[in-house]
């Protein structure tokens, strides 16, 4: 097993046996997994998942929140030659089916009765189901449907089937984002995702031991990246919280020492921040403005490679105790030395926001296909414009198009029964087409514009990005997500979906009423405070770009509704669809439109019916 994962695993057994591995919360109190007992379990499991009919080369489906159960049935599923594939947490049944029958999957890990009820339909094409939280499910335990804890065997009928195992097997299928259709799933070797840790690990510099916190969806490649990979190159301990509804407490108790989120949820707590200081008293307030604004400008002048200066070197030196320490504590980030975000780029405000709070934040730039690592930010050197320049062993180029091309040994070996996808998505030369647009700029940072496909021009060929503008827009406390539109167009529009806490909190401090959702973006109000948030945006515009006009969206985009994807990243394509009178209207007459939305829940379907305002800027 040497260069697998499996083999630094029982390394940490063999070195450290007794530190923690894993640490979850459950009735509130951590419960401690080590690493020998880790080894141990994972053998036991491998020996009883091939004695339920498990064998190398085929799939193990995982259904179910972060867990160390997750950890252990991955790590079992490589034991034995198995391909690992997980599946999001909030998937519908039917695309459970589909990812169960495309792979033919010979069993499947859940972890509660939620997901085990998107399972029954499709038991037929199984012939083992796990279930791990057992407390409450005696009933569901017969035929195939068996206790997780029940599984394990003896740890040594698995050690000649670790002992066959070799980099250049297939460690994992990892679902792709999908924004254009259903995802695929990559295939990546154990010497894809080494290779892609050891390139972070000298750009970003991990620090052995370290404290971090799963709490993103572990089909994703970059919490893969961490829960996994990291964890066990460098014996990190990995903490789980205890359900998502307390992840906020969870991540204050555990204040990890690295810590990786997408730009949604950077956004989020940014907003977040401002959103409760809009609530707070006026003193509290002037302070908190008086603060960050010493507090960002210090960033600013560091970021341009200005010198700071002594007068605002002593008020950061002022603000930062009694402004960003606490603010990072409440946030979970206290101890944190170095904070990731990655998935999509991150807007510049909210990059150098938590900048301003000494959050020593870098983004990282890749995807399923190069194991999340294709370029990423050096200590020193993080630019918030960029994602950095290319990590060590990683080659990267732009097309005459301005796709971004990648070659290196994190690149995965293709899409798991997908030759021609596989086919289409190399050069001749073995360059990985990534879809994204790029820009390298004269330090060798990369750009990254957008989907080829999005990057767009204007009427009179001005060209713009719409991901740009979006992250623009999305720092308002009151934005959470805009699709911004214009190809083809003379001008500039924007679908916005708001922040429904942020604005519902706006709306209450105002005695502004409303009773749900759609009855707040009906508000004339709420309408003028967006316009007054998309102006304060288009200042920092050049003109041709500034948004026109815009409408506010009925509902919250959904990946039930196939509207975004399990990772949150807007499907254009679809969202056009479903509001193609809306656009007219942008582009039109402006005024009132209706609409009818289809609604999926899991019990069935639905529609809203609603009626939209285009609104002039």
């Amino acid at each position: 097993m040497k260069g697998t994962l499996l083999e630094y695993l029982h390394r940490n057994a063999e070195t450290q046996p007794h530190a923690p591995a894993l640490r979850v919360k459950r009735l509130g109190v951590w419960q401690k997994t080590s690493w020998r007992a880790l080894w141990e379990k994972v053998l036991g499991l491998a020996a009883g998942l091939r004695a339920l009919g498990l064998r190398e080369g085929e799939v193990l489906a995982i259904l179910g929140h972060n867990a160390p159960e997750w950890v252990e049935a991955e790590l079992a599923a490589q034991a034995l030659g198995a391909l690992p594939m997980g599946i999001y947490a909030d998937a519908m049944p039917e695309e459970v089916g589909y990812f169960l029958e495309f792979t033919g999957a010979r069993g499947i890990v859940v972890s509660d009765e939620e997901q085990l009820d998107k399972v029954y339909p499709h038991l037929h094409l199984l012939d083992f189901v796990l279930v791990w939280e057992e407390a409450g499910m005696s009933r569901h335990f017969r035929g195939k449907v068996r206790r997780f804890s029940e599984a394990f065997l003896d740890p040594k009928e698995a050690l000649p089937h670790v002992a066959k195992r070799r980099p250049e097997e297939t460690a994992l299928l990892a679902p792709t984002s999908g924004t254009t259709g259903r995802s695929k799933l990559a295939m990546l070797s154990h010497q894809n995702l080494i290779a892609g840790h050891l390139a972070l690990r000298e750009a970003l510099g991990f620090q052995k031991g370290a404290w971090v916190f799963s709490y993103l969806p572990l089909p994703w490649i970059g919490e893969q990246m961490l829960t996994v990979v990291q964890a066990l190159l460098e014996g990190s301990v990995v903490h789980f919280p205890e359900d998502p509804l307390t992840l906020r407490e969870d991540l204050k108790e555990v204040q990890p020492d690295f810590f990786l989120a997408p730009p949604r949820l950077w956004e989020d707590m940014a907003s977040l921040v401002q959103s409760r200081m809009a609530d707070a008293d006026p003193l509290k307030a002037f302070f908190f403005r008086a603060g960050m604004a010493a507090l960002l400008e210090g960033a600013r002048r560091e970021f341009r490679g200005e010198k700071v200066g002594p007068w605002l070197e002593l008020k950061r030196a002022l603000f930062y105790p009694l402004i960003a320490r606490p603010l990072r504590a409440r946030l979970g980030l206290a101890a944190c030395r170095i904070a990731v975000t990655g998935g999509a780029p991150l807007g510049p405000e909210v990059f150098t926001f938590f900048r301003a709070l000494g959050v020593d934040i870098r983004q990282v730039y890749g995807q399923s296909e190069t194991a999340a690592a294709t370029t990423a930010h050096r200590t020193g050197d993080a630019p918030p414009e960029t994602v950095g320049p290319p990590l060590p062993g990683t080659e990267v180029r732009l097309s005459e198009e301005g796709e971004i091309l990648v070659r290196g040994p994190q690149v995965f070996q293709g899409y798991f029964k997908g030759e021609k996808a596989t086919e289409e998505a190399f050069t001749e030369d073995g360059f990985l087409r990534t879809g994204d647009a790029g820009a390298l700029d004269e330090r060798g940072h990369l750009i990254v514009l957008g989907r080829v496909k999005e990057v767009g021009a204007l009427l009179d060929g001005t060209r713009f990005a719409p991901q740009f503008l979006e992250n623009r827009l999305k720092y308002s406390p009151y934005i959470r997500e805009a699709i911004v539109l214009g190809h083809g167009k003379p001008y500039v529009t924007a679908l916005i979906e708001i922040d429904p806490e942020n604005v519902q909190n706006w709306a209450r401090r105002r005695g502004i009423p409303f009773t749900t959702y759609l009855s707040l973006t009906e508000r004339p109000e709420v309408r003028a405070l967006i316009a007054e948030e998309i102006r304060m945006v288009n200042r920092t515009l050049p003109e041709k770009l500034r948004i026109q006009r815009f409408a506010i969206l009925p509902k919250e985009l959904h990946p039930d509704d196939e509207e975004i994807t399990r990772t949150r990243k807007v499907r254009r394509q679809v969202v056009e669809a479903r509001y193609a009178p809306v656009l007219q209207a942008l582009y039109g007459e402006g005024g009132r439109v209706e609409v009818t939305l289809p609604i999926r829940y899991l019990e069935g379907e639905g529609r809203l019916e609603a009626s939209l305002e285009v609104q002039e800027v």
